[in-house]
């Protein structure tokens, strides 16, 4: 028997900023640059792996922390100037997010949403709160975001990848895909939703939380 292990590759905005730590650490040129479809659902590639192509070690944490300090300096000046700017405290938390500072970064986008709700940071919140090992309250914050924005993508994208991989519940995960497909018909993960439901409503009959056999995700 086996159960799902397979890591869940969930839709964050801060994936931009872990790229651009790396290449700045290791002082690269990246060839390439994100742009998101729309502002409100980004569409965020895989970090590509620089072990081995580079011939260079990959960045510590350690590394990271410091290039993330480096980084949220000026963000932390500037926020002594306007210190209830949503999206300055949004931005001083992807920063720390990026580097694994999930308590740090827990902490600025916690601030940023006291002075704006908003749906885009509370996605980014429940990730830090998912990487601190708190799925529940990973959970509950992204339903916070569709109270929101009912129809918002990347919160139901990713509702789904939590309910499955953080809950082992087939079926909240294929009800979030579904409302996802249903909401968001030109949405470019609208194929990988559709797979990612097939195989989870396999899973529909056994209960929750049970190891199993049956192809993972």
């Amino acid at each position: 028997m086996e159960t799902v292990t397979e890591h869940p590759k969930f839709w964050s905005n801060t994936q931009a900023y872990a790229v651009a730590t790396i290449c700045l650490l290791l002082g690269l040129a990246i060839g390439y640059l994100l742009h998101p479809p729309k502002r409100s659902e980004p569409s965020l590639p895989q970090a590509p792996s620089l072990t081995g192509a580079l011939n260079q070690p990959m960045p510590t944490v350690e590394d990271l922390q410091r290039m993330a300090e480096k980084q949220a300096a000026p963000l932390l000046a500037e926020l002594q100037k306007h210190p209830k700017d949503a999206g300055l405290l949004a931005k001083i938390g992807s920063t720390y997010f990026a580097a694994h500072q999930f308590q740090s970064a827990q902490q600025y986008y916690e601030q940023s949403l006291a002075a704006k709700q908003d749906p885009s940071v509370l996605n980014e919140l429940a990730l830090c709160y998912y990487s601190l090992g708190d799925v529940d309250k990973a959970i509950v914050t992204l339903n916070r975001g569709l109270k929101i924005d009912p129809n918002n993508g990347k919160i139901l994208f990713n509702l789904g990848m939590l309910q499955w991989y953080g809950r082992s519940d087939p079926k909240a995960a294929v009800a979030a895909w579904e409302k996802f497909v249903q909401t968001n018909p030109n949405d470019p993960r609208r194929a990988q939703a559709e797979q990612m439901i097939a195989r989870a409503r396999m899973h529909l009959n056994i209960p929750s939380g049970t190891k199993t056999e049956k192809p993972a995700m």
